[in-house]
């Protein structure tokens, strides 16, 4: 799929989840049925504790997870964004 649309996930469970489940929400598949894992693009502990130790600091990471472009930013929510690829 190549779009421009894109997920917004709000402070509601832990970063990784949260991006899990808005790729998930993407794909109109439950979480488990993704054929990507998380850990396959990324270190989901490491991410977490950067995310955690990074607090409101607006601290960006940007990574390609399951064919989209995934943005996280340490906002002190840590907000979450999953877009289509272009």
């Amino acid at each position: 799929m190549v779009g421009r649309g894109s997920n917004e996930v709000g402070a509601d469970g832990d970063v990784t989840t949260r991006i899990v489940t808005a790729v998930a929400e993407r794909e109109g598949v439950e979480p488990t049925a993704l054929d990507t894992r998380l850990y396959e693009a990324i270190d989901p502990d490491a991410l977490t504790r950067l995310i955690e130790n990074a607090p409101e600091t607006g601290l960006t990471v940007g990574f390609d997870y399951a064919g989209y472009r995934v943005t996280v930013v340490a906002d002190g929510t840590a907000h979450v964004e999953v877009a289509e690829k272009l």
